[in-house]
């Protein structure tokens, strides 16, 4: 018994082609069967093949072991209660919306009774945008780190309340930029930060900042003398735009910096967006199934 549709149908650009591809709940519950099994139904519990489907509850029971299953179990969405298709709306807005989405909007434009809810939905589909590290940096990089937040009384400048660390790399291709990549990470951690994410023996542009010294064994370090502002932005252009950008795009679209323990999927966001600028039109479908392939998180465990 078949219970699944073309996985490669949906090339989402407009909000009609979304309409028209997903304008039911069973259409949507299909597609996701077909994304999560498109060789056939595989039983979580025991890998058995085959099943049946309990359609008033939409349920997969094993044939073998008749352990019951939903669509959504072992997903960012598992035991979330709303409908599929509200699931595949939030999805839709957040990958398709260049300055992304804030929860507030989000509950207006899907018309979700709580704020909570409206939130931890988001905080779900932005833990689907976390890197793969698949596509490592290299050729010409550009590092730097900057400080993020800061909304709190204190100190100005570096020195202020609830400011976090951020280390920044971006792919120079050309006058072009190619992928980006964010971290957290300490003044003794941007080393690290640069064997994860670039390639050994690519030419890595930075500051004169004592972290970075050692990289030179395993990369063309270039260390730029920073006397200014405004030298930094002329010595290393593509790394402070995106920089820039990102502050501007918290800013603007939260209208506040994000706590420091959730900073790190808001920087996903970014970075997720940001690396398939130039694929639009599959945004969509890589993002759902980024979220059917993580893990739940709970409210508890966001707020705990």
């Amino acid at each position: 018994m078949q219970f699944y549709t073309d996985v490669h149908m949906t090339r989402v650009l407009s909000i009609f082609e979304f309409q028209k591809h997903f304008a039911t709940e069973d259409k949507c519950f299909d597609h996701l069967v077909a994304v999560r099994w498109p060789d056939g139904f595989k039983c979580p519990k025991y890998n058995h093949s085959g099943a049946y489907i309990i359609k008033a509850r939409k349920l997969f029971q094993c044939k073998s072991c008749k352990h019951q299953t939903s669509v959504t179990a072992g997903t960012c969405f598992h035991r979330l209660r709303q409908p599929l298709r509200l699931l595949f709306w939030a999805v839709y807005l957040v990958a398709t919306n260049k300055k992304g989405i804030s929860a507030l909007e989000l509950q207006r434009k899907l018309d979700i009774r709580s704020y909570q809810t409206a939130w931890t939905l988001l905080h779900k589909i932005r833990s689907g945008m976390t890197s793969s590290c698949l596509f490592l940096l290299s050729g010409d990089v550009e590092v730097d780190e900057t400080y993020i937040g800061g909304s709190r009384s204190g100190s100005t400048g570096r020195g202020a309340d609830n400011k976090q660390l951020v280390a920044v790399a971006v792919e120079k291709l050309g006058k072009k930029m190619g992928r980006n990549y964010f971290q957290h990470a300490s003044k003794d951690e941007l080393g690290a930060f640069v064997k994860e994410y670039v390639t050994k023996r690519s030419s890595v542009i930075t500051d004169g900042f004592p972290s970075y010294k050692h990289l030179k064994d395993e990369y063309n370090l270039d260390q730029k003398k920073l006397y200014s502002p405004e030298r930094a932005m002329e010595l290393l252009p593509n790394v402070h735009i995106v920089i820039t950008n990102t502050k501007a795009w918290l800013r603007g679209t939260f209208n506040r910096y994000p706590a420091p323990k959730h900073l790190k999927r808001y920087l996903n966001e970014f970075e997720f967006r940001f690396n398939r600028r130039w694929k639009l039109d599959n945004i969509f479908d890589k993002l759902l199934n980024r979220c059917l392939l993580t893990n739940n998180i709970t409210y508890a465990e966001l707020t705990g």
